[in-house]
């Protein structure tokens, strides 16, 4: 797997590109189109990176795939990646570029995990309480899981505060395992 950290430099060049023609909600649906097709499917990634195809077939093949050509960004991104023997960068490319449009934006993201869905208001009020404590604008996106059995868990960037009840019995359970 590649770091983010070179995924950050390659869709960090995709965004200013996409900024400049106007196509950044564009190249972001397609990339999430793409990330989820790279994820059902390697034949995806082998089309992609097979060396007898050309970069036009390839292209053709995408929009067969996406129901739509490739924004231009994503091309020239694609034949990057394929130059360099980095297509893995696609896996994960939808989020690391929406986190990067998030950043352009000065917004932060979070990622909230509940073990029942968040109405509208309790949304509201986590995302103004996670702003004050984050000096920052705050999107919530939310998930079911009803694995956690009750509570929540919140992502944002690299901070994780999980105040579930899976994670509180966990913690009980190791105590008691000390003992």
């Amino acid at each position: 797997m590649i770091g983010r950290s070179v995924a950050r430099r390659y869709l960090g060049a995709a965004l200013q590109a996409a900024d400049r023609d106007s196509l950044r909600d564009a190249l972001g649906e397609q990339l999430e189109v793409l990330q989820t097709l790279l994820g059902a499917s390697p034949k995806v990634r082998r089309l992609l990176g097979h060396p007898s195809l050309s970069l036009e077939r390839k292209f053709d093949a995408l929009a067969k795939l996406l129901g739509e050509a490739p924004v231009e960004p994503l091309k020239r991104l694609i034949a990057l990646l394929i130059e360099n023997d980095r297509l893995e960068v696609l896996e994960t490319g939808a989020d690391v570029y929406q986190q990067l449009a998030d950043e352009a934006e000065g917004v932060m993201r979070a990622f909230v995990m509940s073990a029942r869905p968040l109405t509208d208001d309790q949304s509201e009020r986590l995302a103004t309480a996670l702003s004050a404590w984050l000096g920052e604008s705050v999107v919530v996106d939310a998930v079911v899981d009803p694995d956690l059995l009750g509570g929540i868990a919140v992502r944002v960037g690299d901070r994780v505060l999980d105040a579930s009840l899976r994670a509180r019995l966990e913690r009980i359970r190791e105590r008691m395992v000390e003992r």
